[in-house]
């Protein structure tokens, strides 16, 4: 009996074994169709760099400038070369070398036979289908497998999570349902069983997800709310059912001592503290468990853990975090006197959602999503334990307020319940069909049929989703180049869209990216890119002197003597109270701050699009948040008629369009008026990239210039201050004072220039 219950048992683990290669291969291959696309259905030669697909994400070049500086700095790595491992990180860079991803790709990069790029931009297929795995075995948990590995498969390719782990999308994103998976796994274990052992792994899990992705508060605090419920609940029912028990010693009940150690476990590895800290802290209490008379001081443990946890600041990451995506939402932010535009306004990704978009992300349809849903409900009826997956549900919701961030946790809710669905009726089906092979066959037939349906539009979208390098060759080929005859001391001055690229390929310095971009820091550089010449060098020089400054005051521990934004300390410094004035300063001689490095700016092509929102940022007045954005106008989508070129086409009548023969700007609705072009320019490329430009000059009294920029086929409608703006003029125009700029370099997709003041 004991060698056939061993059988039974090997052939389960073998079942399961064998259900998690098969998810995971399926979701590995899913993510490839990318690459498949790339490699053979279009010439993706231009998405290349060093033989390799570049990256699809902005993000992921911040973690791979942590990656490369590591892997530069390890002096057993003499392939790298003298010089990088002399100058492999330099102070103030903000490269991640102290984050858990690029120590981890530097590990996976020593022991591979691959370089560098092609393990970035794998490394997320692989990293995110092990999803699958904590899917599996919490259906094998609870007996229903089959539930688990549907559950997994759909998951695993998920719209809302398969965007976020796509090949080259190289971000922390790869482990934020991977974890958590796990500690509903360890979690449900530790609540149905004595063993002691899953008390420890869960400390260890629940520190290595804050380590692996440090926005895992938010999630790792729902649990531990839900299982301080559960403790509550407990302490009730426990009352109840034993009215002769005092009070103490319901307390101290065997149940309720173990919820307190694993309460307190749960706050240690939440813990802000560092990570050896953390764990030295769970092994200890993990071996104080087994003291004998352990359940007399469990509830004084728990006590001491909840102190521990509050001065050492547990709550203040939730707080930061509900503070950036919940409640600056509006189109300013106070910061002192001053105040400045909110970048919340301008991330996609945090914007507030349509309704439907959040079942058609999380599950790929309406019906799909109710179903699960139903699923999932009957599941928690059958079995309570997956109460644990609520914080999935409740972070999901949060979607409706902080954007489409937050749809991805409600993909493990809404795979299980479709999973569990699944599972159900189908033995619903088995147990009401008396002949056991037509069962058999029905069962075979519906789990196919509704699997295909719940996995064809995840399928279909992710073929469909074909996402491009975040810069193609040319681009890259021109910043590298850049960087090898630059200091890396030096800055470069762009939109924080490019800021961790540029530090990737020239190993500079740069004022904002894409984890610094709050509206104190973008003003600077917002107001350095759309303004006048002398206007924006100033600022410009201003603000990477205030910043390398700010940065000794930081390092000394001296950083509440000063102002909190580089704009109040200028204004302190140069004597100042209203901003504007200290804003017209700029345009004449001031005396600025003693040169210590270079400055170049980067103004590529691509910041045309965006370039409306860069300007919101830094054309408000400070000191009441009014917007004073000037006019600009883009147009692709045009018609020449002869004697008036429409410029909005798809409006008709309500358009916008220029009278050719009066030299007129002419808008229609809501009121008709009739504006006078100030000059008419053609700026275009000839076949050998040399820049050519005509103007003719129109009305003396003109308001606005209509500029054709025929390499792009684009029109652009400008008033004065954006036709003076920095952007227009160097990169469109490339008309600059030589006294103030230097052009470095450039190709029609992007140009450096040198500050020379």
């Amino acid at each position: 009996m004991k060698l056939f219950i061993e059988s039974a048992e090997t052939k389960k683990y073998i079942y399961i074994f064998v259900l998690i290669i098969f998810a995971f291969l399926f979701s590995v291959s899913v993510r490839f169709t990318w690459a498949y696309w790339a490699t053979n259905t279009i010439d993706g030669s231009f998405l290349k760099w060093n033989n390799e697909f570049m990256v699809t994400t902005n993000d992921s070049y911040f973690w791979a400038e942590g990656a490369r500086d590591l892997i530069f700095c390890d002096r057993d790595n003499a392939s790298m070369g003298e010089y990088y491992q002399q100058n492999c990180h330099q102070e103030n860079d903000l490269s991640p070398v102290e984050e858990s991803l690029p120590k981890i790709t530097h590990f996976l990069y020593d022991i591979l036979p691959f370089s560098f790029e092609t393990v970035i931009f794998y490394l997320p297929a692989f990293a995110a289908s092990l999803l699958v795995i904590p899917f599996i075995l919490i259906g094998g948990r609870l007996n229903m497998p089959l539930a688990g590995f549907i559950a997994a498969l759909i998951a695993s390719i998920g719209t809302s999570y398969y965007s976020r782990t796509v090949l080259g999308y190289y971000d922390t994103d790869m482990f934020n349902l991977l974890f958590p998976m796990f500690i509903v796994w360890l979690l449900s274990l530790a609540l149905t069983t004595d063993e002691k052992k899953y008390l420890l792994l869960i400390g260890f899990t629940i520190a290595i997800y804050k380590w692996c992705y440090p926005q895992a508060y938010a999630l790792e605090f729902a649990f531990f709310g839900i299982i301080a419920i559960y403790t509550i609940y407990m302490l009730i029912i426990e009352s109840r059912q034993n009215k002769k028990l005092s009070i103490s010693e319901i307390l101290f009940l065997k149940q309720n001592v173990s919820n307190y150690y694993l309460l307190s476990i749960m706050l240690i590895g939440m813990m802000e503290a560092p990570f050896a800290i953390k764990i030295a802290g769970i092994i200890i209490l993990y071996l104080i468990t087994f003291r004998q008379k352990s359940e007399n001081i469990a509830l004084y443990v728990f006590v001491v853990a909840i102190v521990a946890f509050l001065i050492l600041g547990g709550l203040n990451p939730i707080i930061s975090r509900l503070d950036a995506f919940i409640f600056q939402r509006d189109g300013t932010v106070a910061d002192g006197m001053l105040h400045f535009f909110s970048v919340g306004q301008t991330i996609v990704e945090a914007q507030i959602v349509n309704p439907i978009d959040i079942p058609l992300r999380a599950s790929g349809g309406v019906l799909i999503f109710a179903i699960s849903i139903i699923g999932y409900c009957w599941l928690c009826i059958r079995r309570p334990v997956m109460l644990l997956m609520l914080p999935f549900l409740g972070l999901g919701l949060l979607s409706f307020w902080g954007g489409l961030r937050f749809v991805m946790y409600i993909v493990p809710v809404t795979a299980f319940g479709m999973g569990f669905f699944i599972f159900r009726i189908t033995e619903i089906i088995a147990a009401y069909i008396k002949d056991r092979k037509i069962a058999l066959i029905a069962s075979l037939v519906f789990v196919s049929a509704m699997t295909t349906y719940s996995l064809y539009p995840l399928v279909k979208t992710a073929w469909e989703y074909k996402t491009r390098s975040v810069f193609e060759r040319d681009e890259v080929s021109l910043i590298e180049e850049f960087g090898k005859n630059a200091s890396r001391e030096d800055y470069v001055l762009t939109w924080w869209d490019y800021g961790y690229p540029i530090r990737y390929y020239a190993d500079v310095k740069t004022l904002v990216d894409g984890g610094k971009h709050d509206g104190n820091v973008n003003f600077p550089v917002s107001f350095a890119l759309s303004h006048d010449e002398k206007s924006s060098a100033n600022m410009a020089r201003l603000d990477v002197e205030y910043t390398e400054k700010r940065a000794e005051f930081v390092k000394n521990n001296q950083s509440g003597a000063i102002p909190n934004n580089n704009i109040a300390w200028m204004m302190q410094e140069y004597g100042f109270v209203n901003s504007n004035d200290f804003i017209l300063s700029l345009k004449t001689d001031i005396k600025l701050p003693e040169k210590t490095r270079d400055i170049y700016f980067y103004l590529p092509y691509r910041m045309l699009d965006i370039y409306p929102t860069i300007m919101r940022f830094s054309h408000l007045d400070l000191m009441n948040g009014a917007d004073k954005s000037p006019f600009f106008f883009i147009a692709r989508n045009f018609e020449d008629t002869g004697a008036t070129l429409i410029l909005n086409r798809d409006q008709g009548t309500n358009g916008l369009y220029i009278d050719k023969l009066q030299g007129m700007l002419v808008t229609q609705a809501p009121d008709r008026k009739n504006l006078p072009l100030k000059r008419f320019v053609i700026a275009s490329y000839d076949e050998s990239g040399k820049f050519q430009k005509s103007l003719q000059n129109m009305h003396y009294n003109g308001l606005y210039s209509l500029v054709y920029l025929r390499s792009y086929n684009t029109f652009l409608v400008l008033n004065e201050d954006m036709y003076n703006s920095i952007y227009f003029k160097l990169f469109f125009l490339e008309e600059y004072d030589p006294n103030i700029f230097e052009m470095v370099s450039g190709n029609p997709y992007a140009k450096f220039y040198k500050l020379k003041m």
